[in-house]
């Protein structure tokens, strides 16, 4: 039984090769049939064309080798039901002649044709592609599960067991080789996969299961194994080929390991299989190669870093120049894109190589740090440097690369910026790095100004960000100190430098005069409502970190007049913002400070003792400060950036808030007004008697600016006003109060009335003549 088991081996090995040689032969014979049926098709439908719309059937003067038809051969008249009409051919020259008739292409032959091709398309794929990959791949585990079946039973020696492989990969090697030249490409390169795949079979066996030949001779092999299927990849132009290649070169390592550091062995062989496969990608455009090859490459190398780089001292040399050797040998790949001989265009270079042109310095980065972080910070910090103008250097090689030159220009500029940025963070403390960050920022926005360069000034505002980030974590875990308010801040110079260099990044943005785009155009009011944001929240900070200054109450009324400063600043800048972010920013602002002031602001007076007076108090001159900012922005907000109607609906809404604010503000003042020596029952009595007198005061006073400046919103507001005290008194006084507060509230409340309808009387003419 067992000496069958041999032929039968040979057999199930020989019908599938005879099978795909005869399948060769006759797919060549069932092509050319196919073209002849495709051919005729054609040509019978343009006939039935041409008849149905009433030409004879001649054939149209175009260009090649066409005999001409003879004049005087009789044109057979088409079918039709209709009488005769003179042949089209036979009319007189016109000065537009009639477009001839539309070609018809075999897609278009009837309805059902493109389906037919499709389907045609699909079975080619099938039959001519898919099955040949698919018996490649069953050969080879067909090999190799006859060789196992034959070493297992003893039948042949590990020499030739491993002879037979190699014979077996030359074979297909040389059969891939001779169909190649007879045009058989597909198959062809199944062959070839076949057989090297069949010569790494051999070689790893020969080493790793019988131990026929020392590690070293075993590498030297596969590594002509990679090459010969690397070579034979680029002469057949086969893709498929050279990913085989490239996953065997990478996979040689692992298989041949010694479980021993063999570093600069291994670094040494990478590198020279990146190179071979850089160049081939690059001779036959295979993107692919540069990913998988990157990938690999950086697998073998953290495998070997996790296993391999210990001791006391690891070995930090070696892991730097291999992971400097990778990067540099990657990072030429985009360069060496950009100067092909093709033009590039920006979608095939962001198929692989711009990926790796932003993936490369990432890997190396990680890598030098983990090598020399925090030990050697001083070193990493020097690298980033190097590394900066290196790209800085790319970028000018690449500037003039056709077709892709502005958007290497960016690429690399931003790596270089990047690298620029990192060093700060690496060199610096947390202050340090807030300022060299602010300073980088500002003057690149100036440079991205001066060079017209969009680019560089995006690169500015993004280290700005990184800097107001990295401010603003220093503000929020900065402790308190005990030193002297402001001045002994250890984040005061970091602040400054913030401070002025948003400033003056907004400066250039107003004074270099670049016509920007649209979203730009925002960057100068963002960046001065930044500036002065970091202003007011480093001062609001520094007040609570001081509780001993002052009291709460006085610290939040301090606090409230802090930020009122900044928006009144943002809002005398709201001329020369064309955009009107600064409106927006600064009428949030007011609304925001308004509401601490009547709310918090108001809580935290009522508790107090003593109590200060009234009206000569920090809490009700920071209150009229917020209405009189608010009247300021009825005034400086309507802008010729927003239309004519925002310009009405903001003046009147920052008229009514400061308005409502006021009258609050005036009342809280007589709700926290001290009587001493007044029972509280007596307390509760005059202060609700004080507050309809100041409403009705109010009011009427708002009647009378209403009526002088012709303002019917006001007027309607002030007899509004009129009416809740009119309900107050009637219903709430009138309950509540004892007899002489409430005749005061009622006297106070009609002599007022009567005096404000005697004057909207003696004006209502000139009142109606102004609204008409």
């Amino acid at each position: 039984m067992d000496g069958l088991l041999l032929p039968l081996a040979l057999l199930i090995l020989g019908v599938p090769l005879a099978g795909l040689f005869l399948g060769v032969a006759s797919r060549r014979r069932l092509r050319e049939l196919e073209a002849r049926i495709l051919a005729l098709e054609f040509t019978a439908a343009q006939l039935r064309e041409l008849a149905r719309r009433g030409f004879a059937p001649v054939t149209a003067p175009e260009p090649g080798p066409q005999a001409p038809t003879p004049v005087s051969e009789p044109r057979p008249v088409p079918p039709s039901p209709e009488p005769a009409t003179p042949s089209v051919f036979a009319q007189p020259p016109r000065p537009a002649a009639p477009a001839p008739p539309t070609p018809i292409t075999p897609g278009r032959i009837e309805a059902g044709n493109g389906e037919d091709l499709g389907w045609r398309r699909l079975e080619g794929a099938l039959g001519g592609t898919w099955l040949s990959r698919i018996g490649a791949l069953a050969v080879t585990v067909g090999i190799g599960f006859f060789l196992k079946y034959a070493f297992d039973s003893g039948w042949i020696q590990p020499a030739g067991r491993v002879a037979m492989g190699v014979a077996a990969g030359m074979a297909l090697l040389l059969a891939g080789e001779r169909l190649q030249r007879a045009a058989y490409r597909v198959p062809a390169q199944a062959l070839v996969a076949s057989g090297v795949a069949a010569l790494y079979l051999s070689v790893f066996a020969a080493y790793a299961f019988y131990q026929l030949i020392a590690q070293p001779v075993a590498f030297g092999f596969m590594v002509l194994v990679t090459a010969t299927a690397l070579a034979l990849a680029i002469h057949h132009d086969a893709r498929a080929i050279a990913v085989l290649a490239n996953l065997g070169g990478f996979l040689t390592p692992v298989l041949l390991s010694t479980n021993r550091d063999a570093a600069v062995a291994l670094f040494t062989y990478l590198a020279v299989l990146d190179a071979g496969m850089v160049a081939s990608a690059y001779w036959r455009r295979w993107p692919e190669l540069h990913v998988l090859s990157f990938t690999f490459t950086q697998l073998l190398y953290l495998a070997w870093f996790q296993r391999w780089y210990v001791g006391s001292p690891p070995p930090r040399g070696i892991a730097l120049i291999g992971a400097g050797v990778f990067f540099l040998l990657f990072s030429l790949v985009t360069v060496i894109e950009a100067a092909g001989r093709e033009r590039p265009t920006a979608q095939r270079l962001w198929q692989s190589a711009g990926v790796i042109a932003l993936a490369a310095p990432a890997a190396y980065f990680v890598a030098a740090r983990a090598v020399m972080w925090p030990e050697h910070a001083s070193w990493l910090a020097l690298l980033c440097l190097v590394l900066a103008a290196y790209y800085v250097g790319l970028a000018r090689a690449t500037l003039g690369a056709p077709g892709v030159g502005p958007l290497l220009l960016v690429v690399h500029g931003a790596i270089a910026l990047g690298f620029l940025t990192l060093t700060f963070p690496i060199q610096f403390a947390e202050h340090g790095t807030t300022i060299a960050w602010s300073v980088e920022g500002a003057a690149l926005v100036w440079g991205g100004l001066r060079l017209r360069s969009g680019p560089l000034r995006i690169g500015g505002l993004i280290v700005l960000a990184l800097g107001m980030a990295r401010w603003l974590m220093i503000v929020a875990d900065q402790p308190a100190h005990r030193g002297m308010f402001v001045a002994d801040d250890p984040a005061l110079v970091s602040t400054l430098v913030y401070i002025v260099a948003t400033a003056i990044a907004a400066r250039r943005y107003r004074t270099e005069g670049v016509r920007l785009t649209e979203p730009e155009t925002y960057v100068r009011p963002t960046l001065a409502a930044v500036s002065a944001a970091a202003a007011g929240l480093f001062l609001a900070t520094e007040l609570h970190r001081h509780p001993a200054l002052m009291s709460s109450a006085l610290r939040s009324v301090t606090t409230t007049l802090v930020w009122l400063a900044v928006a009144t600043l943002l809002l005398s800048l709201v001329r020369s913002d064309r955009t009107a972010t600064l409106v927006v920013v600064s009428g949030v602002m007011l609304a925001m400070v308004g509401l601490k002031a009547a709310l918090i602001d108001t809580a935290v007076w009522q508790s107090l003792t003593p109590a200060p007076p009234p009206l000569l108090n920090a809490r009700f001159g920071s209150g009229l400060l917020v209405a009189a900012a608010a009247a300021l922005y009825a005034r400086l907000a309507p802008t010729p950036a927003v239309s004519a109607v925002t310009q009405t609906q903001l003046r009147v809404g920052a008229v009514a808030f400061a308005a409502l604010f006021l009258l609050w503000h005036l009342s809280a003042e007589v709700m926290l007004a001290p009587l001493a020596g007044v029972a509280p029952g007596e307390m509760t009595m005059a202060r609700h008697m004080a507050l309809s007198i100041l409403w009705t005061l109010y009011a009427f006073a708002a009647m009378g600016v209403g009526i002088q400046r012709r303002v019917a919103a006001v007027r309607f507001g002030a007899m509004a006003l009129f009416g809740i005290v009119v309900i107050k008194v009637f219903l709430i006084d009138l309950a509540r109060l004892d007899a002489g507060y409430r005749i005061l509230s009622f006297l106070v409340l009609g002599a007022m009335l009567i005096v404000a309808s005697f004057m909207y009387t003696r004006f209502r003419e000139r009142l109606s003549a102004g609204a008409s």
